[in-house]
């Protein structure tokens, strides 16, 4: 099948582009080509272009002058899945179309379902939850390589919704252990890097901000299983959500990339840990229950090196059997009737 797959730009180096890779590269390897469709693309014409079997969305493309168009696109026997989350009614726009167009034959998303329920009730559709995952392609277990062997390492970018979380309970850890933070944002040949790209896409510079882009990529997206492999502790930390509509849990991709690459991690404080233990048990992945729990679980395991491995067995066996972006695409297509 042709599948034309949403990115908000192809060259950027936030979540959107590995986990839209991740799908990409899911949907070929199971036989399927895909194409990009990004957040300035017309929806119709991207469409005429590629003459996909399946469409899929992020409701924040969803315009009224858009809803005929994937109407019409179904009505020929085409599919679309639209991605949504707990923010859905904030475009009101988006949300009309939400509410009184039948745009799609799936609404999906990474939010778990308990905080879904408005959603379902305000627009009279059914929600479909598809976890984060990893990629099979990149995140399996490797030998550990020298380069990077840490007590510690966090792999993520430093965003200021997570200020206070680091404060608390990352940056304490390298007073203690050799930690390694790798991702956007934690040095100042970053933030030029950053800045200068973001002109260069202003200016029309696709190829100039692609090559920005690159550089500030700090562990290669195929050595990140040689990353994760080699320390002791791959920490864990989620975005703080608060505000109207934003009390939400989703499982960032980490939460299945790491274990799925052969690491130890420990996840911080999600609530309910009952979200979590729906994809791995207490001996396949360890939770902090709270500020407390979480160093003492650090400081145990760090001087347990027996139970990190067996734990760390368990948990890569789980990620790599039933937590992959294959897994997604096969339940995505079965709910679309293939």
């Amino acid at each position: 099948m042709r599948v034309l797959y949403p990115i908000n730009f192809i060259a950027s180096v936030g979540a959107d582009r590995w986990m839209g890779n991740g799908y990409k590269d899911a949907f070929e390897d199971l036989g399927h080509e895909v194409f990009w469709i990004q957040s300035s693309d017309p929806i119709e014409s991207r469409i005429k272009e590629t003459v996909p079997d399946i469409v899929f969305l992020a409701y924040e493309r969803l315009k009224l002058s858009d809803a005929p168009v994937l109407e019409n696109f179904r009505k020929r026997g085409g599919k679309v899945a639209v991605f949504v989350n707990s923010e859905f009614n904030e475009d009101s726009e988006c949300f009309r179309v939400l509410k009184e167009h039948d745009v799609a034959d799936l609404y999906r998303g990474e939010t778990e379902p308990e905080w879904m329920k408005e959603f379902e009730e305000k627009t009279g559709k059914s929600y479909f939850l598809t976890p984060n995952a990893a990629h099979e392609r990149l995140h399996f277990p490797v030998a550990p390589v020298k380069k990077y062997q840490a007590d510690i390492v966090f792999l993520g970018a430093n965003l200021p919704l997570k200020k206070e979380l680091f404060e608390k309970l990352l940056f304490p850890l390298q007073k203690k252990y050799n930690v390694k933070l790798y991702g956007p944002g934690w040095t100042a040949k970053d933030d030029i890097l950053r800045t200068a790209a973001y002109a260069a896409r202003k200016a029309g510079l696709a190829g100039l901000n692609d090559r920005l882009s690159r550089l500030r990529i700090t562990v290669p997206p195929q050595e990140e299983n040689q990353l994760y492999s080699s320390a002791k502790i791959c920490i864990n930390l989620h975005e703080a959500r608060t505000g109207a509509g934003k009390n939400r849990v989703i499982l960032n991709e980490r939460t299945f990339k790491i274990p799925a690459c052969g690491g130890f991690e420990i996840c911080d404080f999600i609530t309910p840990e009952s979200v979590l233990r729906k994809y791995f048990n207490e001996d396949e992945m360890v939770y902090a229950r709270d500020a407390e729990d979480w160093f003492r679980k650090i400081d145990h395991y760090m001087g347990h090196d027996d139970e990190r491995e067996r734990i760390r067995k368990k948990g890569a066996e789980r990620a790599l059997r039933e937590h992959l972006y294959t897994n997604r695409i096969r339940l995505i297509l079965e709910k679309l009737g293939y």
